[in-house]
């Protein structure tokens, strides 16, 4: 280990030192491709310096050199090292041993100008805010909702962010009238993110380009990852064009803004941007209760009882019991069976649970003998909400026959999800489902979802890499009624061979499908066939 770099300092301040060989690559493609000739290199949470080192190599003009660092071990390695470096050349050198989430910037801007050649280059902390409060760190920034976010959004988890994204926002926005370029090293998420809200932000970039590498070669760990680099300038790009770090000369792909549909495959997009719209039917997410432990059991055993997640023989009333799906079961395309169950005290949100008392005793009496695990639940829905209350349901939730995906898997596979014993399946918060009370619409829609151009158009918009590639907002884009104009029954027909679906549905229930689609949600249940 170098200075205090244990475990610790790494998880807690998402601390992977770049190494020497790949920051000189780095400075090389910036010299070589982008012509780049800075007069001031500018590293924040410089760590032990690597990438100053690096550019005092690769750059022979620098004038000055300023740098962030909140370690003080390594401070002083770094400090150190330049000294050793910039001691034959004329360089200003400003080292700050400071936290970059108070960091007044002005310290840095007092010393330039603003025609300048200013390189902010580095390597952010790869952490959560939300990892960071799990260790209970006081290394984060400010909770200030910096992303703008409302309702539950701002409270049940899109508040989480990278640490990266934050300070590449920072830089952005502190550096957006400077004559700038930023090449930061940051997972894919991150950069989606930033081209994401460029918008929002009214940055306006003349070049934004990544560049993929290996993090488990270059950081030894799992995880998508390149350099990002942004110049400033007056076009306003909001398109990302994506590179192999090991291959830099030829284009991968482009993702970003294209009027205002945010798009992960532009060139895959463009070819099938017809289907693109709304849709017609309402996603939903699975039920969400944060205590699996008490709220997720076995299915029924012989006996009659269930068991918990804590291994505990659970005896209770049916009546409030239903077999439940996760993410991880939805592999197949039809589902018919389930290894779990779910209570489900409430029909609708913030719905009354006293009368469990006297519905369901034995039930109640379990509840209560586990509420100092509901009761203990941190997320701030469940405040002012009645006792034991779930979120994720209403008379959706239990419509019999649903087409769902999993939010996590890469793959994008619908499946057609029914109880042939009666009780509805329910589905957990990582899934997102459309509810039908008609079979055959249902079969058509799942069939519909998996044919090859829904399929190919969901690759162009979500983001693989992304932790929850599938989301609400990317679902909602699927618009029916436009693909039910290029997709035929023939078609369908041959995929529900391909995927070994054992049910028929004819031309009439095709024609009955598009005729749904078509009318009203309250008066479609009204149509005869």
């Amino acid at each position: 280990m170098i200075g205090n770099r244990t475990s610790e300092t790494v998880k807690e301040y998402g601390d992977y030192q770049t190494p020497d060989y790949f920051v000189d690559k780095i400075c090389l493609y910036l010299r070589k491709e982008l012509n780049l000739d800075p007069d001031i290199i500018f590293e924040p949470t410089f760590g032990l310096g690597s990438f100053i080192i690096g550019c005092l190599k690769a750059f022979k003009n620098i004038k000055k050199i300023f740098g962030v660092e909140i370690n003080k071990t390594y401070f002083n390695i770094c400090k150190k090292r330049i000294d050793e470096t910039v001691i034959k050349r004329d360089i200003e050198v400003h080292l700050f041993n400071d936290d970059i989430f108070v960091f007044d910037f002005d310290n840095i801007k007092s010393h330039l100008d603003k025609n300048e050649n200013l390189l902010i280059v580095g390597n952010p902390p790869w952490i959560t805010n939300s990892e960071l409060s799990l260790i209970g760190s006081i290394n984060m920034p400010l909770k200030d909702n910096f992303k703008g976010l409302n309702g539950l959004d701002a409270i049940t988890g899109k508040s989480n962010f990278d640490i990266a994204e934050y300070i590449l926002l920072q830089l952005l926005s502190e550096f957006k009238y400077y004559n700038c370029t930023i090449a930061m090293l940051c997972k894919n998420i991150v950069a989606k993110n930033i081209v994401r809200d460029l918008r929002k932000f009214n940055f306006k970039l003349s070049d934004i380009r990544f560049l993929g590498f290996d993090a488990g070669d270059v950081f030894g760990i799992s995880c998508e990852a390149g350099l990002l680099i942004m110049r400033f300038g007056e076009k306003g790009k909001s398109v990302c064009d994506v590179y192999d770090f090991y291959n830099p000369f030829e284009k991968k792909r482009m993702f970003g803004w294209i009027g205002d549909n945010f798009i992960s495959d532009i060139g895959n997009y463009m070819q099938i941007i017809n289907i693109d719209g709304k849709c017609q039917f309402e996603w939903r997410q699975g039920i969400k209760h944060d205590c699996s432990k008490v709220m997720e059991l076995s299915t029924r055993q012989p006996d009659g009882t269930y068991l918990n997640g804590m291994g505990n023989r659970v005896d209770v009333e049916d009546g409030y019991i239903y077999p439940l799906i996760k993410s991880s079961d939805l592999k197949n395309v039809v589902i018919t069976a389930t290894r779990k169950s779910i209570i489900v005290p409430q029909k609708k949100i913030k719905e009354e649970t006293d009368s469990i008392k006297q519905n369901a005793p034995k039930l109640w009496r379990y509840l209560e003998e586990n509420s100092g695990l509901l009761d203990g639940r941190k997320s701030s829905i469940y405040k002012n909400s009645p006792r034991f209350s779930i979120f994720g349901v209403g008379d959706y939730a239990f419509k019999p026959f649903k087409v769902a995906i999993s939010g996590f898997n890469k793959k994008s596979v619908f499946a057609l999800v029914y109880n042939k014993q009666g009780k509805p399946i329910m589905l957990d918060d990582t899934c997102y489902y459309l509810g039908f009370d008609d079979f055959k619409i249902s079969l058509i829609a799942m069939l519909i979802l998996n044919s090859k151009i829904v399929q190919e158009f969901i690759k162009s918009i979500a983001f693989l890499d992304s932790k929850r590639p599938y989301t609400k907002e990317i679902l909602m884009r699927i618009d029916f009624l436009k693909v039910v104009k290029v997709v035929t029954f023939n078609e369908l027909v041959t995929l529900a061979k391909e995927l070994g679906v054992d049910y028929r549905f004819t031309k009439e229930d095709f024609r009955y499908f598009i005729q749904y689609l078509s009318t009203p949600s309250e008066n479609n249940t009204k149509i005869k066939r």
